[in-house]
């Protein structure tokens, strides 16, 4: 019995892994050890690239820096680094001009979304803008919770939740709250593909969400 204890306690300590990091267990986790390891995170060079593209997927952008966790695919000439986003970023502050997230946000627990966008804001230089593309707390509540019945929210936290790997969608005040509260000067909302930034305008890649996800840019 005593054996079986310990191989639990043993067991709970193990990372747990999804589609996006390697994390331990919440309980386990540690805020004063994890800013010193952030401390001695090696800084990467960004090769010129004023322009990041956050949780890339197989989605390559040329031109700019593209990061995920893993490499997914060939980037085929892009450049692609390996990187954990919910941990310090390995790069300089006020690296760059823009940033792009998409489909991303919801991925992550509220927790791990303040520590994203936190090391998003000091990278990107003054002035500079991160647009993020993800299904918005408005429009899942429109798709799947048109009614409040046992039946549906049940159903409905399976299909925009768990299938998935969802963790946290973000309505617009929401977003806007915890932007200006990290730092962020202002927060716009547009539609999908459009923008005031050339480099931002058309970027999106999934149509079939336009009515589900919200478009959000944050200007430091």
């Amino acid at each position: 019995m005593q054996l079986k204890r310990v191989f639990r306690a043993i067991f709970n300590r193990l990372p747990l892994i999804n589609r996006y990091e390697i994390h331990r267990r919440p309980w386990t986790f540690d805020g004063r050890r994890a800013c010193e390891r952030g401390r001695i995170i090696p800084v990467r060079p960004t090769g010129g690239l004023m322009r990041i593209n956050y949780a890339c997927g197989r989605n390559f952008f040329p031109g700019w820096l593209n990061v995920d966790s893993y490499r997914q695919g060939n980037p085929q000439g892009a450049v692609f680094e390996c990187i954990d986003l919910i941990s310090r970023h390995p790069f300089p502050d006020a690296s760059f001009e823009y940033g792009f997230a998409e489909d991303f946000l919801e991925h992550l627990s509220q927790e791990d979304s303040l520590v994203f966008l936190s090391e998003c804001l000091r990278t990107l230089k003054p002035g500079g803008v991160l647009r993020l593309a993800f299904p918005g707390l408005e429009g899942v509540l429109a798709k799947h919770y048109p009614h409040g019945d046992w039946e549906t929210v049940n159903v409905a936290k399976e299909e925009a939740y768990t299938r998935f790997e969802h963790l946290h969608f973000y309505s617009r005040d929401e977003l806007s709250l915890v932007a200006r509260h990290l730092g962020y000067s202002t927060v716009f909302f547009f539609e999908f593909c459009e923008s005031t930034h050339e480099a931002l305008r058309g970027i999106e890649q999934r149509a079939a969400q336009r009515t589900l996800n919200t478009y959000a840019e944050l200007t430091k």
